[in-house]
């Protein structure tokens, strides 16, 4: 089977890597759009591919590809894959999902066996939260959100508007709704597990952005004119431990949030990058060196320079990336 790894139709969205302790050792990993060359009678399709090294030699350990449907190609659009992404890994099960122009997959890989152990159609996953997946199943109008089981795929709940989901805490899901039907847009938090509604300070206040820090503090933003007007923490139940608004005159401006890590908030503001506490939202390093878009205890992914000094970061769109010791 030859496999295609080039761009084509269209610039993919792709998803953070993912970096696990899994039964077969520690990996990095990452989902990929990929065409599998024609043989024959058999014509060219497109897949998800699973692309897994070993996170301390960089060492390539495997691929595996996920066939999707619906999966001929049109001439001159190549594969009409929208998005992929790797929305987790649990138990030793790697979640990969894709959206195209028919619709979307989701699939989980055994990461021991190397090998696909299940697929669901017509979702596509977005995050992993405990033992259940979180997937949307995409419409133009009306988007519903469902939990599927980690292990075999099985759908445990689904009735809830779609959107962009984000993980709250251990436990919940903030959903930034995007449904078009009446009543059905705005913000909703629901729980991992059950999809049963939670009240939270971020329920109809507008569509929220967030980073869990991936220990008990999820930093949230909200955005007005293209520039933040709140930022505010959450701990694992939900409740708000602190936020800074843009206010006139006000004696602080929130920062746009790029990561959030282990009780560290970074971003930046027209002064350049800061290092919030997350538990406190006081400043911990007021000049920072840099607002890393991804980041772990050893280092911090940044947009890399411009060609001069004076050459603004593209936070956004960055298209060169540079890798810094994480600053705390």
């Amino acid at each position: 089977m030859a496999l295609d790894r080039r761009p084509s139709g269209g610039p993919s969205q792709l998803g953070d890597p993912v970096i696990s302790d899994t039964p077969a050792g520690r990996m990095a990993m990452g989902a990929f759009p990929v065409e599998i060359a024609g043989r024959g009678t058999i014509p060219k399709s497109k897949a998800v591919e699973l692309v897994a090294a070993d996170a301390v030699t960089a060492h390539k350990l495997f691929t595996v590809a996920v066939p999707l449907p619906d999966s001929e190609i049109t001439p001159g659009r190549g594969p009409g894959i929208r998005s992929v992404r790797l929305a987790g890994v649990r138990n030793g099960i790697a979640i990969v999902s894709a959206e195209t122009l028919e619709g979307g997959l989701t699939a989980g890989i055994d990461l021991v066996n190397r090998r696909v152990t299940w697929t669901a159609s017509d979702v596509v996953a977005q995050l992993v939260v405990g033992d259940t997946v979180i997937a949307e199943r995409p419409d133009e109008v009306d988007p519903e959100m469902q939990g599927l089981g980690v292990s075999d795929g099985n759908r445990h709940w689904g009735g809830v508007t779609g959107g962009t989901a984000y993980q709250v805490g251990n436990e919940l899901v903030m959903i930034a709704q995007t449904s078009f039907a009446p009543g059905k847009s705005g913000t909703s938090v629901v729980e991992a597990a059950t999809g049963r509604e939670r009240e939270t300070p971020l329920i109809n206040e507008g569509s929220w952005h967030c980073k869990y820090d991936q220990r008990s503090i999820t930093v949230c933003q909200l955005d007005s004119g293209n520039r933040p007007y709140a930022v505010l923490a959450l701990d694992n139940s939900g409740r708000e431990m602190w936020r800074i608004v843009r206010e006139t005159g006000g004696s602080r401006v929130p920062p746009a949030v790029t990561a959030a890590w282990h009780g560290a908030v970074y971003g930046y503001t027209d002064a350049g990058p800061v290092v919030l506490d997350a538990s406190t939202g006081k400043d911990r390093t007021p000049t920072a060196a840099a607002a890393p878009l991804l980041v772990n205890e050893y280092y911090g992914v940044t947009p890399a320079p411009g060609r001069t000094p004076e050459s603004p970061l593209n936070y956004d769109n960055p298209n060169r990336l540079s890798v810094v010791p994480t600053v705390s």
